[in-house]
């Protein structure tokens, strides 16, 4: 079996490279790159999305409390408080954390091909200042079943289990609006 030389491929492609070239714009050509690649087998839409979902989670946090407090105390352009969690959500989340991370399984976030991936990440996750993305695709839909069944964890982890392993979806409006100020 022949093994390809990692070092000297990348020492070719930095040669190629101009300087000041972000990590984060090489990681989004390499899995736009596999994802043009699906057209000679489908699978390069996994392993694209996989690259991509790796990328996130590198600058996100995996602690669900973490992010809750990320995005309950985002302020706006004006320095305006301007919370992206509803303030009952919020509670919920904090004061149940340790058990909302236990139930959460972030391989699922590998489950998506890419373009999936990409519609979450364009118009589901949200953001908070320099338009960074603050959520994973887990923690969108913890963020939606809490949103819904509020203190009803039991409720909450069922439908978060079913999303998350992809037996259904809720429609746009729920994605956007459960969980936040204005649900």
């Amino acid at each position: 079996m022949n093994y390809i030389n990692v070092d000297i491929i990348v020492g070719k492609i930095s040669m190629g490279l101009p300087q000041g070239v972000k990590t984060s714009q090489i990681t989004d050509l390499c899995a736009e790159t596999c994802a043009y690649m699906a057209i000679v087998h489908p699978d390069y839409t996994n392993l694209a999305n996989k690259i991509s979902v790796k990328a996130l989670h590198k600058t996100t946090f995996d602690d669900i409390r973490l992010v809750a407090e990320k995005l309950f105390r985002f302020v706006d352009s004006c320095n305006r408080p301007a919370p992206l969690l509803d303030p009952k959500t919020y509670e919920i989340i904090v004061a149940n954390a340790d058990q909302i991370n236990a139930r959460i399984d972030y391989t699922r976030d590998y489950n998506y091909d890419f373009f999936g991936y990409k519609t979450l990440e364009k118009a589901y996750l949200l953001r908070v200042e320099n338009k960074t993305i603050a959520e994973r695709p887990q923690h969108l839909l913890m963020r939606v079943s809490i949103g819904i069944h509020q203190e009803d964890l039991e409720s909450a982890f069922e439908t978060y289990d079913l999303m998350s392993q992809q037996w259904f979806t809720h429609a746009t409006p729920t994605l956007f609006n459960s969980g936040t100020p204005m649900p």
